[in-house]
């Protein structure tokens, strides 16, 4: 009687601590706990069921984007309102040459990787937090927000984090690259010039309201681009998987292009808060080094299914 006891009771622990999908089966998800058991046996009951819904939060944020072909670079707009004759959207002379370009299926996460999602994989790999000294100020408390997108420092680093998601989802988890990012924040390639619910940049309806304060904002924050993807411009500048090069867009294959085989920086896009506004389009692209001095608030990324 008391073996049944026993049993009906650690039953009852189980189910009530279960954690749920909105995309994956009971079955999948156990799948996931059993791994992450077996990744990381020394977590605690708590810690692993935080990563468990950190993966599975991973996967249910997963947004499907259709493959297709489009012209991948500066596709020109409107030199005066009516007008027929294109004049190009910025200044960059790097996304000038307009090339076309074939996707297969892929998935891209809804949100940038948050900063709670990305403290919880360090604690887990036995990292200390970083920017501690910004971090036991009070005054500087709410730059760490949970909800907020990742500080970050290194490509590595956030490659790494895909790559563990996908280890523990048993699915191909990693960087966008940048041809998926841009016909991602493109509507599947349209000549749309943001990454907003219309297309348009309206400050306080679609993207950060002028109030003169520079921060990054909740990923959630504004509504998203028409595939359900958000802050695809805006909030903080996004690692690529691609390596860069000036003339990459003049030698890029037309089949699912990886960017070059090595280099010195690596691809960034969106320009984040701190980009102009009339800059910060969905052909924006930026390259820094793969890794900086320290972690940067406004240098996040977020992770694709290939």
């Amino acid at each position: 009687m008391r073996y049944a006891l026993t049993l009906i009771a650690s039953s009852l622990i189980v189910g009530c601590t279960s954690v749920t999908s909105e995309s994956l089966s009971e079955a999948e998800v156990n799948a996931i706990e059993d791994r992450i058991q077996a990744h990381h046996p020394d977590l605690s009951y708590s810690q692993q069921r935080a990563v468990t819904e950190l993966v599975v939060r991973a996967l249910d944020n997963m947004v499907f984007v259709e493959g297709g072909t489009f012209m991948m670079g500066e596709f020109g707009v409107p030199c005066e309102p009516g007008s027929e004759e294109l004049c190009h959207a910025d200044i960059w002379p790097d996304n000038d040459d307009l090339h076309e370009v074939t996707l297969d299926d892929f998935y891209l996460s809804r949100y940038e990787t948050t900063l709670g999602d990305f403290d919880l994989y360090r604690a887990v790999m036995g990292k200390a937090p970083y920017a501690p000294e910004l971090r036991s100020r009070e005054d500087r408390q709410h730059l760490f927000e949970p909800n907020l997108p990742a500080w970050t420092k290194e490509w590595q680093e956030v490659k790494d984090y895909c790559l563990w998601v996908g280890e523990l989802a048993s699915k191909a988890v990693d960087l966008p690259t940048e041809a998926q990012w841009e016909y991602a924040a493109r509507n599947r390639g349209e000549n749309a010039l943001y990454a907003t619910n219309n297309g348009q940049w309206i400050r306080g309806v679609n993207s950060p309201g002028d109030d003169g304060v520079l921060k990054t904002l909740p990923v959630d924050s504004y509504p998203p681009n028409p595939l359900g993807i958000h802050h695809l411009t805006s909030n903080s500048a996004e690692w690529i998987n691609d390596w860069y090069s000036k003339t990459y867009y003049q030698e890029s294959p037309g089949m699912n292009p990886q960017g070059p085989d090595a280099g010195e920086t690596k691809v960034i896009r969106s320009g984040g808060f701190r980009t102009s506004d009339s800059a910060n389009t969905t052909i924006l692209r930026d390259n820094i080094p793969p890794s900086a001095s320290s972690y940067i608030q406004d240098q996040g990324f977020r992770c694709a299914v290939h």
